[in-house]
């Protein structure tokens, strides 16, 4: 596993954050990722993990968005931690339904 992907399992790991982010996304805003400086922080501490993980997932589609949307290097920065989140979010819940469903399954 990714050194973003364990800080990320070990900062979110309650169920109902996690639907709240995939539900509300990372805008409602959640410990950790509000202020510029914590985001700034995590996105320096994992930049090219971050970066592989939003072009193998998007591509150049996010790229070319986040230009056309975003002007300073902040909301940049934000907006790619905070797309980071929360399509790792979408995969964990998945993760976690998979796992829930093969519980059961052999209950």
């Amino acid at each position: 596993m990714s050194r973003l992907f364990d800080a990320l399992e070990n900062r979110f790991d309650d169920v109902d954050e996690l639907k709240d982010i995939y539900n509300h996304g990372m805008a409602s805003g959640f410990g950790g990722f509000i202020y510029y400086n914590e985001i700034r922080t995590f996105f320096f501490e994992h930049e090219d993990e971050i970066e592989d993980y939003l072009y193998d997932t998007y591509g150049d589609d996010l790229a070319e968005s986040i230009a056309r949307r975003h002007t300073t290097v902040n909301e940049i920065i934000n907006y790619k931690v905070w797309a980071a989140v929360e399509t790792w979010v979408g995969t964990r819940l998945s993760e976690l339904e998979e796992v829930e469903d093969s519980y059961l399954s052999l209950a």
